[in-house]
């Protein structure tokens, strides 16, 4: 029994040897190999590995050779010459069958590749970002996974689909499909947040400046950078800044102080305006006052304090009782 094995084994490496060195111009078949080839999966036979010459007998017989039995889906393998010309002796011996003279020609080796196609990716977060902004305005999104998922197929179907939205989530499924069947399918939570209107400077404001409408304007800011800001422009308008702010920068009460028309212990005129009745006299001012607010003013003559509005720089109005 050792023997046989042995003899087998011979009979198998002297056919190998035939393949890979036989001259040039011997007649027979010939196996020419390709370089690279892309195949649909296994089992992988020589007609996809090689261009075959020889007699239409010979042809159809060693096309039909099988090379590779088992090639995963979005692969690459490579082969040698050896390898194949290995796979065509033992096919040729377990099966009993004999070919004229064989030869194996072209590279050294044969690189297989299976059709793969990456989707997702950047392109599936932009989709997601547009998707947000055009169907959910109010919202925006703070943070997409990336997903990149291998499908072997060339050709396919993306599909989107928006399940639930809120607490601060969005919550898709990304399928990818081919012919209408379903060959991948992933779950895709997004963070999102909720849009709202705040004061930003329009422009570069430097410290000291009084603001006015045309500095500043409204901005859309998610929700979590919206805090301790500002909602209206009236609100900072007439205000002087504490420090410079860039353009675009969200605007906080701590950027501001106030202008004051009137400061504590300032003289002011006091105007009392009822009808045909006028009257003016002086006044300090016991409270710092903007335009608007409410202070009280000591009447110089009297010693009484009176309710003022601030109307205008060292100016009150009296508020009668």
């Amino acid at each position: 029994m050792r023997c046989s094995g042995l003899w087998q084994a011979l009979k198998l490496s002297l056919l190998l040897l035939v393949f890979l060195l036989i001259p040039a111009l011997s007649r027979g078949a010939e196996v020419i190999l390709k370089g690279e080839v892309t195949a649909g999966g296994a089992p992988l036979y020589l007609s996809q590995l090689a261009t075959v010459v020889g007699s239409p007998e010979e042809v159809k017989l060693l096309k039909q050779i099988p090379i590779l039995n088992h090639l995963p889906l979005c692969s690459e393998r490579t082969i040698s010459k050896r390898e194949i010309a290995s796979k065509i002796a033992l096919y040729l011996e377990r099966n009993g069958l004999t070919v004229g003279d064989i030869e194996v020609k072209g590279p050294n080796r044969v690189v297989v590749k299976t059709p793969c196609s990456k989707v997702g990716g950047d392109s599936l977060s932009e989709l997601i970002r547009s998707y947000i902004k055009e169907n959910y305005p109010d919202f925006t999104v703070l943070y997409v996974p990336r997903i990149t998922v291998q499908v072997p197929y060339s050709h396919y179907d993306q599909e989107l689909r928006l399940v639930s939205i809120g607490n601060g989530y969005a919550r898709f499924i990304y399928q990818v499909l081919v012919n209408g069947k379903v060959v991948k399918k992933v779950w895709i939570p997004v963070r999102i947040d909720r849009l709202e209107k705040v004061v930003v400077a329009a422009v570069l404001i430097p410290k000291g400046t009084k603001i006015t409408p045309t500095m500043v304007k409204l901005a859309s800011v998610p929700s979590r950078k919206a805090y301790n800001a500002f909602h209206s422009v009236k609100e900072v308008v007439g205000s002087i800044a504490r420090t410079d702010i860039l353009s675009g920068k969200i605007i906080r009460p701590t950027m501001l102080k106030p202008n004051f028309l009137v400061k504590r212990n300032m003289p002011v005129k006091v105007v009392y305006n009822s009808g045909p009745i006028h009257i003016e006299l002086l006044g300090v001012a016991l409270d710092n006052g903007v335009k608007g607010h409410i202070i009280r003013v000591k009447n110089i003559s009297t010693g009484k304090v009176l309710r003022c509005r601030v109307v205008g720089e060292g100016l009150v109005e009296f508020l009668s009782e």
